[in-house]
């Protein structure tokens, strides 16, 4: 629906594609070197997340997603800037880890997002990754890991305990306040392990706290962006996020689509309850309204930014801000197209 070109690169992702292109040589080499089964199963993979006329290595890169690998990289900046870290470190291996530790990520929420995919073979391969990743932390911190490590913990199960309930929450009727899915987007705990390897390698992993504060905003700004880009995708997979729990569907209704087969049926439930959504969605502002709050988030993100001090932050939310605002002049426009009576998905 939204126009999104998974070639295109942020300006301000494109200052670090050496570090990153280092990165996705250690990793590439490690996954496809898998013994087999497993090193076909990385190639599928890969596969899976290129898209449309593109490589899988824009997938940390493209304008929709989140600065997973280029949050520790602006932390080490801006530590070096401080005179906290050697200039020199080779950074490859830790984004290396970091990336294997977001793939078995992706693979597990693969399976709970969207039941038609739960693909066991590929949760194997997550475990691969996971040990890949922790493999790669151990070496890189050597003697303080054992402070990183409870960090880690803690970061680890507020993102699989964030996780479950949202999955809960999604899958049931009843209230979906606002302040239940900002809670539900700090789901994404696992972004601060990264930033957290950086910290430790200063002696600083006392920004614990600041980072943590940095990564909840971000998740919440990113969780208000995938409900309204992804909406279409949710809806299919029975899922009633806050989103479309606003715009006044029930689970239950969701979850009635699974029992009735792929078919001129389904597709006309399914498409009366998208042309009830989208009444909210459009004609009522809800779309446009999650939109400019995830452009308010993103600006108040860069505050905390600054306070910690990342180079480059300012740069990314001022790309991230334009692409959000394109997509919410897209928004109007469908928006004024119905009002006018021509109805599009």
């Amino acid at each position: 629906m939204f126009m999104t070109n998974s070639a295109e690169i942020f300006p301000s992702y494109r200052a670090k594609e050496i570090a990153i292109g280092a990165a996705w040589d250690l990793v590439e080499t490690r996954l496809l070197g898998l013994p087999d089964p497993l090193g076909p199963l990385a190639a599928r993979f890969f596969a899976s997340i290129s898209g449309e006329g593109s490589s899988h290595r824009l997938y940390f890169s493209n304008p929709a997603a989140p600065p997973l690998l280029y949050l520790p990289l602006w932390l080490y900046d801006g530590l070096v800037a401080a005179g906290s870290l050697s200039p020199n470190l080779t950074l490859a291996p830790l984004l290396a880890a970091t990336m294997q530790g977001y793939f078995f990520v992706r693979l597990q929420d693969d399976m709970l997002d969207d039941p038609s995919r739960r693909d066991l073979e590929l949760s194997l391969l997550g475990n691969a990754c996971l040990s890949g990743m922790v493999a790669g932390f151990t070496e890189i911190l050597g003697a303080a890991s054992g402070a990183f490590f409870q960090a880690f913990d803690r970061a680890f199960v507020e993102f699989s305990s964030l996780t479950l309930a949202e999955q809960r929450s999604v899958r049931h009727d009843g209230p979906y306040p606002a302040s239940l899915f900002e809670a539900h987007t700090g789901k994404v705990a696992f972004a601060r392990v990264p930033m957290l390897v950086v910290a430790t390698l200063a002696g600083q992993l006392g920004l614990e706290t600041k980072i943590t504060t940095l990564i909840k905003k971000l998740g919440f700004a990113y969780g208000l962006t995938n409900d309204a880009l992804g909406w279409p995708r949710d809806l299919r997979a029975g899922h009633r996020t806050y989103l479309l729990a606003e715009a006044g569907l029930e689970a239950h209704e969701l979850q009635a689509l699974e029992s009735l087969l792929p078919g001129a049926t389904r597709d006309a439930a399914l498409e009366a309850l998208a042309e009830a959504a989208r009444e909210k969605l459009y004609e009522g502002g809800l779309l446009r309204r999650t939109v400019q709050q995830a452009i308010e988030t993103h600006e108040s993100a860069l505050a905390v930014a600054e306070d910690l001090g990342l180079p480059g932050f300012e740069a990314f939310t001022h790309d991230r801000i334009q692409w959000l605002s394109t997509i919410d002049r897209q928004i109007l426009a469908f928006s004024l197209q119905r009002a006018l009576g021509l109805r599009r998905s």
